[in-house]
């Protein structure tokens, strides 16, 4: 059976580490090896990842100095086996479904070997305490380029790839600056030369406290606040068209020519007042909701994002 790797990036994950490593290790697909990066903890979770080594073959952990989470993941795909036919991103706070790693790559493997795949899914929202809170929207428009480039749909913990795809990434990595999150980035880049599959399977439990990189947001007016406040901040510093561009300095010469056209008017059409009016009436990058889409296109034409 083919191998999966799962790239666990941890950081004062004292709390909850042991757990997520306890489910990543009852996985129900049986060739897995975790590969952990610490990023410098100052708590008690290095010990606790030790104490998982011994004896266990299956567990390596790199202890490293503190780069931060988008960072961190760069390297662990660098660090990963060429050996493994799968790569799974995992955060340290989490609980995993049993069949997460099987359902995942039954689902992958639908699709030709030597074609990029991304698989990412639903998750369960919950407490500390493992209680409900509900889900994610699920992406009713589907995953696409033109999605990608304004719309991240792919929540890290859930992503797993191929081996194609782990090595079209490894050509040539961002920088870490340059991006708004590493999901993101996979999710960019494997739809623009692959394919992207969504699974609406919750498949796993997804845990909300004061200390997450990235937190969900399950109320209503909870995720309004969040979108008005991430898309300030992103619009104030323009994330959006530096990771975009960063993209497009990467990959411009490898596109097809239709992706490439599209890529350069989102990066090149939104100089003046006027071309962001027209480019905003157009149909072109969306958001998965007619509201956000809305939102988007007057932020296109403000020059907001």
């Amino acid at each position: 059976m083919k191998k999966v790797q799962i790239l666990l990036s941890t950081y004062n994950g004292e709390k909850y580490v042991a757990e997520q490593i306890d489910s990543l290790l009852s996985q129900s697909y049986p060739e897995s090896e975790i590969l952990i990066r610490d990023d410098g903890s100052t708590d008690k979770t290095l010990p606790i990842l030790q104490n998982y080594t011994w004896g266990n073959n299956r567990i390596g952990i790199m202890p490293e100095n503190n780069i931060g989470v988008v960072a961190s993941f760069l390297e662990l795909l660098m660090k990963s086996s060429a050996e493994a036919s799968y790569f799974a991103f995992c955060d340290q706070d989490d609980v995993w479904f049993k069949d997460k790693l099987l359902n995942g790559i039954a689902m992958i493997d639908s699709l030709p070997e030597d074609m990029p795949v991304m698989y990412c899914s639903q998750l369960e929202i919950v407490d500390v305490k493992l209680s409900t809170l509900g889900q994610m929207p699920v992406p009713h428009r589907g995953p696409s380029f033109a999605n990608a480039l304004v719309q991240n749909i792919a929540t890290g913990c859930t992503i797993i790839v191929n081996r194609a795809a782990r090595d079209f990434l490894l050509k040539q990595l961002p920088h870490p600056s340059s991006i708004i999150m590493h999901d993101w980035w996979v999710y960019l880049v494997v739809s623009a030369f692959g394919k992207v599959v969504y699974d609406k399977r919750p498949q796993l439990y997804y845990r909300q406290h004061g200390s997450n990189s990235v937190g969900a947001k399950v109320d209503f007016l909870q995720r309004w606040v969040a979108r008005i406040k991430g898309f300030y901040r992103r619009g104030r510093r323009l994330r959006l068209s530096q990771q975009a561009k960063e993209f497009q300095r990467i990959f411009a010469q490898q596109l097809p020519q239709n992706k490439a056209e599209f890529l350069d008017r989102f990066v090149n059409n939104r100089r003046t007042f006027i071309q962001r009016l027209w480019y905003a009436c157009e149909r072109n990058v969306y958001r998965q909701s007619k509201v956000d889409t809305f939102v988007l296109k007057i932020l296109i034409l403000f020059n907001r994002i």
